[in-house]
């Protein structure tokens, strides 16, 4: 193996593939907004209006 060949465990990511559903959710959880152009593109896409949509009824604080 060359010096110059990258290997899979020094990637920083994981070998499990995910879907677009588990990846959205990923990225509002680690502070996306979801209203950014592109997480909004990434929801067009992948047709997760739904998602997006429960993910921010859910994160809504509790009012009192």
């Amino acid at each position: 193996m060359s010096n110059d060949a990258v290997k899979e465990d020094e990637l920083g990511r994981s070998k499990a593939s995910s879907s677009p559903r588990d990846h959205l959710i990923h990225l509002l959880t680690i502070g996306w907004d979801p209203k950014s152009p592109l997480i909004r593109k990434f929801v067009a896409l992948n047709q997760l209006e739904r998602v997006v949509s429960d993910w921010v009824e859910k994160s809504k604080p509790v009012s009192k």
